[in-house]
């Protein structure tokens, strides 16, 4: 029997320098551009998306409080209209304020006669001496 030995011999490489390879270089440059651009593209087109779900919901919102603002201005319409019926009107001032049916000689009409504006009552004249005399109010008087 025979015994062998095997040396092994071990290899440092601590020294070796690689050298840079400028076409992995690129290419790795490119991919990475490339994978740049479709993610840019990607997240665009879900911005896009997610933004027009977006109006897509005011604008239905939108939609439904016009028809609520219908309905309410359809609902002041007709409270406006029977507010304003005469016989309803009529049926409280005699019921609830007491109010009558004038008299025959209790109607005026003004259109008939003319207006006439008050004359104004006569101012007295001050004399310019006392005119500079007089006291001023306290708001007209600046404040120093």
């Amino acid at each position: 029997m025979a015994i062998e030995v095997h040396l092994e011999k071990r290899i440092i490489n601590n020294n070796v320098i690689r050298e840079a390879d400028d076409k992995s270089r690129r290419d790795y440059l490119v991919v990475t551009v490339l994978a740049g651009m479709f993610l840019f593209g990607l997240f665009t087109y879900a911005w896009q998306h997610y933004q027009w779900i977006q109006y897509g919901y005011r604008i239905e919102e939108a939609q439904k409080k016009k028809e609520q603002l219908a309905e309410a201005g359809r609902q002041l319409q007709l409270e406006r209209a029977s507010l304003r019926n005469p016989q309803r009107i009529d049926a409280i001032a005699r019921r609830d304020l007491g109010m009558v049916f004038p008299a025959p000689g209790q109607l005026v009409n003004l259109t008939d006669t003319p207006l006439a504006t008050p004359a104004p009552p006569p101012s007295q004249a001050v004399p310019p001496q006392q005119a500079e005399i007089q006291p001023q109010p306290a708001a007209l008087t600046a404040k120093r």
